[in-house]
């Protein structure tokens, strides 16, 4: 009698998992079909396609309440395309509240509105394009602000920080996320960024990498988002994608006052 039951409760088991595996493969079908694993928070990375349909495809949850913590404020804006000429034209315009230092790689902003367009690319490019020079520490791709590369970036204290992040680079994935963490970063950055809590992990949730620039077309992609930092001190800007950021594609951010 044991052993009857002891065959039934294998059966049952077995037959569970069998359709768990059917409904699992359906649904990844499904992902692939509707190109969320090139497309989603994690690109093409193995595991892409489970934050591709957990995340979705299209927009950066606009709509939603912003994320709030003891860092403060993060509003999401849409996913979209920016022709290559005009991205190019939106990094070197200068918000009146921006000082350039290029002796010491740096950008001051006053005011509590700040207009930050964030544009990434090759190291050389961005060297050749907007004849600045790279931080010794960059050794790959790397951020452009203002015509600076990886400046650091200084702000007040609660000040609304309006990004605009555009991924011109042509063979690469990109995004950029503000983090408590300093480097230097490991190949797989999320886990450590992670375990450092802050703006890191709510960011990562939603500033997925950005697909390469087609220039074939003259269109780039980009979001814009706000986040607004209330607690002074040095965070740092990013990008997740597996070895970007231990090559050095990072930057400081200090906000002061309070």
């Amino acid at each position: 009698m044991a052993s009857r039951l002891t065959w039934i409760i294998v059966g049952v088991v077995a037959a569970v998992a069998v359709v768990t595996a059917i409904v699992g493969a359906a649904y990844m079908v499904h992902v692939f079909s509707n190109g969320y694993y090139r497309y989603g928070y994690y690109g093409g990375y193995p595991w892409g396609w489970m934050w591709g349909w957990m995340r979705g495809y299209g927009n950066l949850y606009a709509g939603q309440q912003p994320n709030r913590n003891q860092y403060g404020t993060l509003g999401y804006g849409y996913f979209t395309y920016y022709s290559i000429n005009e991205s190019l034209n939106m990094a070197m315009k200068l918000p009146g509240n921006a000082h350039v230092y290029p002796q010491n790689n740096t950008i001051v902003f006053t005011g509590t509105q700040v207009n930050l367009v964030v544009i990434a690319m090759m190291r050389d490019d961005a060297e050749r394009m907007f004849n600045a020079t790279a931080p010794s520490y960059s050794h790959g791709d790397v951020f452009v602000i203002y015509g600076l590369i990886n400046p650091t970036i200084v702000v007040s204290a609660g000040a609304i920080i309006h990004i605009t992040f555009i991924n011109l680079d042509d063979d690469m994935y990109h995004n950029f996320v503000i983090t408590t963490a300093p480097p230097p970063y490991p190949y797989n950055v999320m886990p450590y960024i992670g375990m450092y809590g802050g703006m890191g992990p709510q960011m990562m949730l939603y500033m997925r990498w950005l697909p390469p620039a087609n220039y074939n077309s003259g269109y780039a992609y980009g979001y814009q988002y706000t986040v607004s930092l209330n607690l002074p001190g040095t965070y740092w800007y990013i990008c997740t994608y597996p070895g970007h950021a231990e090559g050095g594609m990072y930057g400081k951010l200090i906000v002061v006052g309070g």
